[in-house]
């Protein structure tokens, strides 16, 4: 593993893991080894709770079983929870995001949804440098970096 990967967290958004639970085979077999890299890791992933909010609602039970396995019981992921200075920041943030990029035929429209911006925060306050997301629109503060489903593999190659 480079200095670089070991040094920096990162942030898993919830589309990961819906992605590696539901997903093609090719994602979620990237997904899987990139799972398997970080069991050698030591305190590298991080998400929210939130995650779990976002995952389970239309997960079946034999689904809603791996989500958990994966998200609570393996030991991967450091959960953070969403707490009221979490939301306080969010607040700020969609505010400071909106007011940059303002689009006045759209009201709100440059507003980061809610659930996209308590993981931005949550991975700011978590010291993350990167973000595995595989949304292309959300919008990512200057020093947290996106890792997208065409970089999952040199993601896996700097962990290897």
């Amino acid at each position: 593993m480079t200095d670089a990967s070991a040094s920096s967290k990162l942030y898993f958004d919830a589309n990961v893991f819906i992605y590696a639970v539901e997903g093609s085979d090719d994602i979620a077999g990237r997904l899987r080894t990139l799972f398997e890299l970080l069991n050698r890791a030591v305190n590298l992933a991080v998400t929210s709770e939130l995650t779990l909010a976002e995952v389970l609602p239309k997960a079946n039970p034999i689904r809603r079983r791996n989500y958990l396995e994966l998200i609570l019981h393996s030991g991967l992921f450091d959960l953070h929870p969403v707490t009221r200075d979490i939301l306080m920041e969010t607040a700020n943030y969609r505010r400071i995001v909106s007011a940059l990029e303002p689009d006045i035929s759209k009201p709100h429209a440059s507003m980061p949804k809610l659930p996209d911006a308590i993981h931005v925060v949550t991975a700011v306050r978590a010291g993350c440098r990167r973000m595995l997301s595989f949304d292309r629109a959300l919008k990512l503060p200057e020093g947290l970096h996106r890792v997208t489903r065409d970089g999952l593999p040199r993601l896996i190659e700097e962990m290897s």
